[in-house]
């Protein structure tokens, strides 16, 4: 790292501060001229004699602004001992006020004297006895440049803990995310091969039928590259796979019904976020009801939201928030991951009106990416019963 480079900020934007601070100064001179120029009868504006003064003023603090910094950086004013830390800098700051002084200044005189308007006689005793007051002012100057970049390297340092922070934050949040993923997947399979187990005594048929299906379902549901957010229509197909798997099981006992309609075939949602759901309304959909289990997946768009359903005519519960609870990782898995994924943007309800059947609500923020394509069967958009007919 040379020298330029150690700086609290791009070194450019010190040289552009220090020429925009000297032109205003400058300005501020001119315009003082030009108010009180007939009041005071002052002589006309001398631009080769006003213009050097606050451009080698400035452009030296710019040229000591990585000094000044690393006096900053090997001692500190907020790290003990202060006393002596602030001792040493006092001492610094008459060093760098005085060399600061006599140097512009004698680039200043050498000006003078370039365009033939220096006398030794009349400016010799005037630099002497201006000399202590002007490093003064220079010591002054030099503890404001300090403090500047105190502040500067403050911001910058708080700055880059709140990058470091929201780092781990999304680290944290992706192996958490990665986390509920993995632990959904064998819950799902281990739900499956249950059926593919209820099935083997008797209707090997149909076992063989939910294998294969599972197999196809596994390919993408586990595949490496299956991305954590994918369109709606995506996870219908998944939803449509499951539904397959079970309809092998219930035969003609099982009726879904769908209302999806097109326009939010693009909406993006997170992988397997209705499996669950649906797997859930099928468990419980049978507790209570042999004859037949009736399904409803639904979407609709509220605003810039994306509004999901399932619902079920199973049994039930009086107490929704102890099923929540103490039941299985499905829906818990569901609710953590919009959490994670979404904040407070998100919301997840789940309810059983008069203890009968259960009602799972989903909203998330309604995405859709402006290049995104429906990939696969849609889901048609009907409210009417669908009976998963085995094959």
């Amino acid at each position: 790292m040379n020298y330029f480079e150690r700086s609290p900020i791009a070194y450019r934007l010190v040289l552009v501060t220090a020429l925009v601070m000297a032109t205003l100064f400058l300005l501020q001179a001119y315009m003082h001229h030009y108010v009180y120029a007939e009041l005071k009868d002052l002589d006309p504006f001398n631009w080769w004699r006003e213009a050097p003064v606050p451009y080698l003023n400035f452009l030296f603090w710019a040229l000591l602004c990585p000094l000044v910094f690393m006096l900053h950086q090997r001692w500190p004013l907020n790290v003990r001992p202060v006393i002596k830390n602030i001792a040493i800098l006092v001492l610094f700051g008459i060093l760098i006020a005085s060399v600061h002084e006599v140097v512009t200044s004698s680039i200043y005189y050498f000006i003078l004297y370039k365009i033939g308007d220096f006398e030794w006689a009349t400016y010799g005793p005037l630099a002497v006895n201006s000399l202590p007051p002007a490093i003064l002012q220079r010591f002054m100057e030099f503890w404001t440049l300090l403090a500047v970049i105190i502040a500067v390297d403050y911001a910058r340092q708080t700055r880059e803990k709140q990058t470091q922070l929201l780092k781990v934050r999304n680290e944290l949040q992706i192996s958490q995310l990665n986390a509920l993923k993995k632990q959904l997947q064998p819950h799902f399979l281990f739900n499956t091969l249950n059926t593919v187990s209820a099935l083997m005594d008797t209707d090997v048929n149909g076992a063989r039928k939910v294998l294969s299906r599972l197999g196809q379902l596994l390919r993408a549901s586990l595949d490496k590259d299956q991305r954590d957010i994918v369109p709606l229509s995506r996870e219908m197909e998944l939803v449509s796979s499951y539904l397959g798997i079970e309809s092998v099981r219930f035969q003609d006992r099982l009726h879904v019904s769908y209302e999806i309609p097109p326009s939010l075939n693009d909406a993006q949602v997170p992988s397997m976020v209705l499996q669950p759901l649906v797997e859930n309304a099928i468990k419980h959909g049978t507790n209570a009801n042999s004859d037949r289990v009736e399904i409803l997946v639904r979407a609709e768009q509220r605003d810039e939201t994306l509004v999901l359903f399932v619902q079920d005519n199973g049994q039930g519960c009086n107490d929704v928030s102890m099923a929540m609870e103490h039941g299985g990782i499905g829906l818990r898995n569901v609710r953590d991951r919009l959490q994670l994924l979404y904040g407070a943007d998100a919301s997840f309800s789940i309810s059983s009106p008069n203890g009968q059947g259960f009602y799972v609500e989903l909203s998330l923020p309604l995405r859709v990416l402006p290049d995104a394509r429906s990939n696969g069967s849609v889901i048609p958009a009907t409210a009417q019963h669908i009976a998963l007919q085995q094959p």
